[in-house]
């Protein structure tokens, strides 16, 4: 299969994949939901960290995140959700939506990453995430946030590295 993975592109679509997203928990929510509004809030300055993933034009999973970070000490970045439909689980792409959004939080110069998982904590350990409950992760170019050439290479090396994984599987 192939997949699109992208930012969300309007407002009304992070309804939408949010909508979509929270229908895959145990306990299911929608966008009236509390989690949603710090979302909708920041969509104009973290569009680039809201991700929807396609099959088809078919919206069938995403991972949703900003910056402002509550999941975490010095959190720059918070992913609120991560979620795909059933038939589209286990090929990797889960791994694939938070490695996109590391990558993009890394070209942002941030910290690190902090989840809340009460769920599936065994995957985001495996993707090096820490904590109970609240998870975090420092992300490659946490001791060199301020100098722009360390975080082109550390960038340079996130990217590589996602390759070599595609090119693995």
């Amino acid at each position: 299969m192939t997949y699109d993975i992208r930012p969300v592109e309007s407002e009304q679509e992070l309804i939408e994949a949010f909508d979509v997203l929270g229908a895959q928990f145990p306990k299911p929510f929608t966008h009236e939901d509390r989690r949603f509004t710090d979302l909708a809030r920041r969509f104009p300055q973290d569009r680039s960290l809201m991700l929807v993933v396609e099959d088809g034009g078919l919206l069938v999973g995403g991972a949703l995140a900003f910056r402002g970070g509550e999941a975490g000490p010095g959190c720059d970045v918070t992913l609120r959700t991560i979620a795909l439909v059933a038939e589209h689980r286990g090929s990797g792409l889960g791994r694939r939506l938070v490695e996109c959004i590391e990558q993009e939080a890394t070209r942002l110069g941030v910290r690190g990453i902090g989840l809340g998982a009460d769920e599936a904590v065994g995957f985001y350990q495996h993707l090096g995430y820490r904590g109970k409950g609240g998870m975090y992760k420092a992300l490659p170019l946490s001791s060199t946030h301020g100098d722009p050439d360390a975080r082109h290479r550390a960038l340079k090396e996130l990217r590589e590295r996602r390759a070599a994984r595609r090119r693995s599987h």
